[in-house]
């Protein structure tokens, strides 16, 4: 005679299995995560991949972008059309305001639903090399939730710092 509970749970574990085995690169581990938004990340905030950030991170990256926007429609539309509208400036996703030129993993440090990877990253022409603490939560898989900057070179905290400080601003220039 058949057990339906233990059926139901060997489908549930089969379900698991496959979703993670064809689970795409970012999925399954901190690392993964951290290396596939890097790889895919060209130095532009706004066109930085979403999907691959936490939903409230996702929601101010989009905020600064909308910001970008309505401030270049107001200035434009306003008595000094020349002035330059509010823009967020510099890298926000390394602790150098000038960026990356390439970057190495160091590992990965889980508890429960959050990660953190030390990254230590380089400017080849600054000469430079900085290490900073990304930060993940799990939330259908691994997502960058914040990069906390070590080098002080940007006078911003974080990520997420550089972002609230930027949305905080009136938007009209």
């Amino acid at each position: 005679m058949r057990n339906p509970g233990l059926l139901a749970l060997s489908a549930a574990s089969l379900v698991a299995l496959t979703a993670c085995q064809h689970a795409p690169e970012g999925i399954t581990s901190p690392k993964a995560a951290v290396r596939s938004f890097y790889n895919s990340y060209e130095g532009d905030f706004r066109k930085a991949e979403t999907a691959r950030m936490s939903q409230s991170l996702a929601a101010e990256v989009e905020k600064a972008k909308a910001n970008e926007v309505e401030s270049a429609a107001q200035s434009k539309a306003g008595p000094n059309p020349t002035d330059k509208p509010n823009i967020l400036e510099g890298e926000i996703f390394a602790g150098l305001y000038e960026g990356y030129t390439s970057y190495k993993m160091g590992p990965a440090r889980v508890l429960g639903d959050r990660a953190s990877v030390a990254v230590t990253f380089r400017n080849k022409g600054y000469k430079t090399r900085w290490t900073d603490d990304v930060k993940l939560v799990n939330d259908n898989g691994w997502k960058i939730d914040n990069v906390l900057f070590t080098g002080g070179w940007t006078g911003q905290t974080s990520t997420r710092d550089s972002l609230r400080q930027f949305n905080a601003q009136p938007v009209a220039p």
